[in-house]
């Protein structure tokens, strides 16, 4: 396999406030340790160090934990948003929030709207645009980290629909429960072909987390 082979993993997840505030720090840990973990499966599928990315949307909570640990291991950030950023920093609303939002796009090496034909392709009504960015999301990733508290979608473009449209895709999920537990990793049914890159990932990281069945609330709305 070339070294040249980069590894792309994307992150889904609740926002803050369906977030218990006494399971953030755990939340952090649980996704520093699973970008270190993805990089060290990367690095035996290639034989080299290989070249990380990670696709964030960069909402309040879980996205921004997981594009602030890839910065801090020297990471690239690929940032799909639902809408234009002017009109996205309205999701935000106080100006701590709306700071770290500018940090991370400047830190981005690629900033990417969701485009209108996308947005019309997949409807949902007003969650269209948020159904659009999780496709954005999983389209080029192997792995995706999902921040889930294990309920069923409640509509387009949610965590668990995002989780449920990758594993269909043939990508692989690594479950960290919102409400505790321990990281669980979700391969896709059949797994990729054996030798493949994303075969290796699977094999490297199961060495480390909990393989679980795809949970039926795991599931497009």
């Amino acid at each position: 396999m070339s070294s040249q082979r980069a590894l792309v993993v994307a992150v889904t997840g609740h926002r803050l406030n369906q977030l218990q505030e006494a399971e953030r720090p755990r939340i952090k840990r649980e996704i520093e340790h699973a970008l270190e973990e993805a990089e060290k499966a990367a690095r035996l599928a290639t034989g080299s160090l290989a070249r990380c990315v990670l696709y964030s949307a960069i909402a309040e909570g879980a996205d921004r934990y997981a594009a602030d640990a890839a910065l801090a291991r020297g990471w690239r950030l690929i940032t799909p948003l639902p809408f234009s950023i002017e009109r996205y920093a309205e999701d935000f609303a106080d100006a701590e929030s709306k700071e770290h939002y500018q940090r991370l796009l400047w830190a981005s090496r690629r900033v990417a709207p969701a485009p209108d034909d996308l947005i019309a392709q997949v409807g949902g009504g007003g969650a269209a645009p948020y159904a659009a960015v999780g496709r954005m999301l999983i389209e080029k990733a192997d792995l995706l980290l999902c921040i889930w508290n294990g309920l069923p979608p409640k509509g387009p473009g949610g965590t668990s629909e995002v989780a449920a449209l990758m594993l269909e895709k043939g990508g692989l999920v690594l479950w960290i429960p919102a409400g505790g537990g321990a990281t669980k990793l979700v391969g896709p049914a059949p797994l990729p072909r054996a030798g493949t890159f994303r075969r290796k990932i699977h094999e490297a990281l199961a060495e480390t987390f909990v393989r679980a069945a795809r949970p039926a609330e795991m599931r497009v709305a």
